[in-house]
Order: C-alpha cells, then sequence, then structure tokens
C-alpha cells in the first residue's frame, strides 16, 4: 500500500493494527489525487493473529468521525426508509461517566465483521424496494443506463460528497449484471448497497478542511463537511437538500445561518432525537440498562418497559425543550412525566421487588434525575448504589473527576459493622477505616446518598432495610459554597439553580459536538460559551446556538493536550 503523499494526505491518521484497515482506506479516499483498492471491502473470516499493513501518516485527532449507531441508524432511515435494529450494529467504545468518543475512534476488526454481516442482511433486505424506488423497467443497456444514472445521485447523498472517477467505475461494473430482469437487478442492487454502505465515506465523516490562504495554521471545513457536521449534530444524519443548496452556495460560512438551519432542523422528528439522545448522552443513560436488572427488580414490569421508558423520557426532553424554558432546571426539576402511564409500573405501592416500594409525598420525584432511564444507568443488577450515583453527579453535572480509589482501597474496607445500623451508616463504617477512604468518599458519598432509597430500576423503597427512616440529607459543594439538602428533589433544585452545573454543561455540549474531550485548544472557546450558559439561565438551545454560530464551529479543529 503507498505511503500517502504530501498536502491534504499529511493531515490523514496515524493508524495501526487490523482494525484500522477502513480508516486507512478513507485516508486514501480523501486524498483525492491517489487511487483505493479496486476491490470493494470484504470482511475476513477471523480477525488475522499479526497486524495488516497500513498507511502510518499524521493528522489532526479531529479529522475522521466515526458515525455513531444512533447516526448510522438514521442516516440509513433517511437515504433508504428503513435501518437495522440498533442491537445488530457494533456497539461503541465507552469509558466510565464520559460523553461518547467519536472523533478518531476506528472501527476495530470485530466491529468491521459485525458492521459487514449487518450491511449485507441489510442491502439484500431492501434491495427490491430500492430497485422500485429507481423507476428503471427496461431492459439490457437501457436498463444499466438507468440505474446507472440513479446511482450517480444516491451515491453523492451516501457518501455526502460527488462520487470519485475511480468509485464512479466501480459501481458501473457492480450495474453491468443487471439487464432488466428481477433476479440479475435484485442481485446488483444489493451489490450496490454494499459497496456504498460499507464505504469509509459513508461509517466516516471527515473535518479535514482546507488550509486559509493568510493564516495556513487554520483549516476551515468545506462546504460539505460544514453541512455534515451542523446535520450530524442537528438531526443525526446527513444533510437535507434545502440544507445542501445552502453549503453548495457558501451560506453557512454565516454563522446565522447556520443558526437559522438548526433552529428549522431541531423541530424536526430526527432533530428533536438528535437532541434527546445528546442529553441522553450527557447524564450517561443513552445505553438502556434496565433490561440488565436481577429478576427481582424486573418483577410486575412489562418486556416492553424499557423501549417504553426510553420513549416516555424522549417524550418529557421535547417537551422541555419546546417550553418558554428550555433549560437545563427545567429538566432536573420538572415532574411533568410522572403521571404518564407508564411510570405507574414503578410509582405504585407495590411488593413485587420483595420489598416495600411506590413514591410517598415526603420525597417527591422530579427532574430527569429520578427518571428510570437515568437512575437505572447508574445502579447496580442488584441492591443499592449510592456512591456510583455519587460519582455519576460529580462528574456530569458539576465536571468534577473523581480519581481512581488508590490500589488495595477494597481490602481496607471494614467488615465489622454492628448490628441495626442503617443502610447509610452502615456504609459510613464500612469506608471509614482510614483517612484516605473517607477524604476520599467525602467527595461524592453525599450525593449519592440522597439517591440511595431507589432500587435498580428506579422504583422507591419506602422504608430503609433497618427498618430507621432514611436519611438522604447532605449538601452540595458548588459555586463556592456548601449548599443543604434534604432530599433528592432539593438536591435537583440545587443542581438546577448552580451556575456550575450551567457551565459544565456548556462545556459538555462543546465536547459533544467535537466528539472528543476538550483541550487547551479549546479553552479560548469557553468564556463566550460559558458567559451564554451562565445568562441564558442555562438553556440548552441558546448554548447550541451559541456553538454553532461561532467561527470555530466552521473550522477544522486540531486538539492539543487534553484539559482537566
Amino acid at each position: 500500500m503507498t505511503r500517502l503523499q504530501p498536502g491534504i494526505c499529511e493531515h490523514a491518521p496515524r493508524v495501526y493494527g487490523s482494525g484500522a484497515a477502513l480508516i486507512a482506506l478513507l485516508a486514501f479516499q480523501a486524498c483525492s489525487s491517489l487511487p483505493i483498492p479496486s476491490e470493494p471491502l470484504t470482511a475476513p473470516e477471523a480477525a488475522p493473529t499479526t497486524p495488516v499493513p497500513v498507511a502510518v501518516v499524521d493528522l489532526a485527532p479531529s479529522a475522521l468521525r466515526r458515525l455513531s449507531r444512533d447516526e448510522l441508524l438514521t442516516s440509513m432511515q433517511v437515504l433508504v426508509g428503513a435501518a437495522p435494529a440498533r442491537a445488530e450494529l457494533p456497539s461503541e467504545p465507552r469509558q466510565p461517566h464520559q460523553l461518547l468518543r467519536t472523533s478518531a475512534v476506528p472501527l476495530i476488526q470485530s466491529e468491521l465483521a459485525k458492521l459487514y454481516e449487518t450491511i449485507k442482511a441489510f442491502a439484500a433486505a431492501q434491495a427490491p424496494a430500492m430497485l422500485k424506488r429507481t423507476g428503471c423497467t427496461q431492459t439490457g443497456e437501457a436498463q444499466r443506463d438507468c440505474l446507472r444514472s440513479w446511482s450517480q445521485g444516491f451515491a453523492e447523498q451516501v457518501l455526502r460528497r460527488p462520487e470519485r472517477p475511480e468509485e464512479a467505475a466501480k459501481y458501473l461494473s457492480i450495474l453491468s449484471t443487471a439487464d432488466g430482469t428481477a433476479e440479475a437487478d435484485q442481485g446488483a442492487m444489493q451489490w450496490l448497497l454494499g459497496a456504498l454502505f460499507y464505504s469509509p465515506s459513508f461509517v466516516y465523516r471527515t473535518e479535514i478542511g482546507t488550509p486559509l490562504v493568510d493564516a495556513p495554521s487554520r483549516r476551515m471545513l468545506t462546504p460539505s463537511e460544514l453541512a455534515a457536521k451542523l446535520s450530524f449534530l442537528s438531526t443525526l444524519g446527513p444533510p437535507d437538500p434545502q440544507l445542501h443548496t445552502l453549503a453548495t452556495a457558501g451560506t453557512l460560512a454565516d454563522g446565522s445561518a447556520r443558526i437559522a438551519e438548526f433552529e428549522r432542523l431541531r423541530n424536526t422528528a430526527n432533530g428533536k432525537r438528535a437532541l434527546s439522545v445528546m442529553l441522553h448522552e450527557w447524564l450517561g443513560a443513552n445505553e438502556s440498562k434496565l433490561e440488565l436488572k436481577s429478576a427481582a427488580y424486573q418483577n410486575g414490569l412489562t418486556p416492553t418497559f424499557p423501549a417504553d421508558i426510553r420513549t416516555q423520557a424522549d417524550k418529557f426532553i421535547a417537551s422541555i425543550l419546546s417550553s418558554p424554558e428550555p433549560t437545563v432546571g427545567s429538566l432536573l426539576t420538572s415532574a411533568s412525566y410522572v403521571s404518564d402511564p407508564v411510570l405507574a409500573q414503578l410509582t405504585r405501592a407495590s411488593l413485587e421487588s420483595g420489598v416495600p416500594t411506590g413514591d410517598v409525598p415526603t420525597y417527591q420525584r422530579i427532574g430527569l434525575l429520578m427518571h428510570p432511564q437515568v437512575l437505572s444507568a447508574h445502579t447496580k443488577d442488584n441492591g443499592a448504589s449510592p456512591f456510583q450515583v455519587g460519582i455519576f453527579l460529580k462528574s456530569a453535572l458539576l465536571c468534577e473527576k473523581v480519581g481512581a480509589p488508590p490500589e488495595g482501597a477494597t481490602d481496607l474496607a471494614r467488615t465489622d459493622a454492628p448490628a441495626g445500623l442503617s443502610m447509610r451508616e452502615a456504609l459510613d463504617y464500612k469506608t471509614s477505616a482510614q483517612t484516605v477512604c473517607t477524604t476520599c468518599h467525602a467527595q461524592f458519598a453525599p450525593l449519592g446518598y440522597a439517591f440511595m432509597a431507589f432500587d435498580p430500576v428506579g422504583r422507591f423503597v419506602t422504608q430503609d432495610p433497618s427498618g430507621k427512616a432514611w436519611d438522604l440529607s447532605g449538601s452540595l459543594s458548588a459555586d463556592g459554597q456548601e449548599l443543604p439538602f434534604a432530599s433528592p428533589a432539593e438536591l435537583a433544585r440545587t443542581l438546577a439553580a448552580s451556575r456550575q452545573v450551567q457551565i459544565c454543561f456548556g462545556r459538555t455540549a462543546l465536547e459533544w459536538s467535537l466528539g472528543r474531550a476538550l483541550s487547551a485548544a479549546d479553552v479560548a472557546r469557553l468564556p463566550t460559551l460559558e458567559s451564554t450558559a451562565v445568562n441564558s439561565g442555562g438553556n440548552v438551545v441558546a448554548i447550541l446556538k451559541s456553538l454553532i454560530g461561532a467561527p470555530e464551529f466552521a473550522e477544522a479543529q486540531s486538539p492539543t493536550s487534553e484539559v482537566p
């Protein structure tokens, strides 16, 4: 494989090993002067025992963005009118208490193999319908010409750019087997769909840009890259015709035009879903964990409960973001979802989990932090999880990292707790062996204790296992103050009013738009963003508009060192 050449090619990724073959090929495709392999990509029988040689070159890490599962599904739905099941696509690599990273994250060998099989089956299933969609009903050469004419426009939609000569030749070769008979035409369409949807230019998108003449160190996104960046942030899918037209005309170079398009797109069905996915990612709840909980907690829940509760959470988020106050505070404090019939499976008085459960007036359920979709994302499969919840709150809402416990910390836990202690007293005793233990747990335990009455699926357990009354009180260190609270609802309201939480959400939104952690190169953007977050009262839409309208949105971002 030829080493990439200078110019734009020096901005191709440094990739290694068998899992990088697809991303390496995209680097070749990004360099229009270089050929791509003439054979279509195929999935290997099994992962090789030694790395496959690939190009090794340098690139700013944000230049390639892997499409997430949500983006793949939305793109296929937009382009074809159907999509595989989400579980059939390779899951993304994730780290605890961290937004999904898509920048410079290549598909590894096992992910490529799963993607190949999924696209192969999808292409076979959709070929008949797509063939009808072409309107081509001729025979012989006329049929091939008709299909080729249609495929040019479709390929441009899938690849999010015009096809290149070598690609055009490949697709023409695939369609050469069509002859007007159902079997031959459907076979050709199946192979065409497979080649397009397994193409690196579909699975990844670029943010390479072109250098400014008077400032070569800065690279402005190309019109198609800018349209894709705005569209995937706004809708999880490719640009629609209006956005494509504006991009071609150069209109999206103007921040106000980008904001206007975001406003249009966010009110579409895919736009609402995109915002919901972003907020679920913020709260670590985009991947449902409900179905993973122990059988005792599943008692009394319908088989469709996990899907129904996600749908309900999406509806709640959409209602807040379309309200006069689409703020972080409203998301954390509104109780409008609690009366939904889906929630009744959890909120009614019950013994189905083996202990008395049911919402009580003393401890009001409000906001997303007490929504089952979010609670279940941060609880163990069995038992209470105050420490996990506390660490999540510190990380996601306050942007404060909790360091890893010291080596051997588990062995320090006290195991001789006296009888009769409440759950909270027992956990405090267990973690009080040494100062290092109490100091560490003091960072997050008080926040988590506020939620320890909720079981793994989000039911409220009405009484502490010891028989004592719950003690869910504590204090929050935020905004330079110690802010006391007596219940999870009070904590949620305190967080909702915090400037620190608003600023943290602004940073989270920037990370989401970049697909990576913030770096030193992004620090200059933070004052304006943080000012918008605070002055708007944590208005989610205003924060996103600030990001989209900023000049930096139209530039290829080259992160340096990560910032805390």
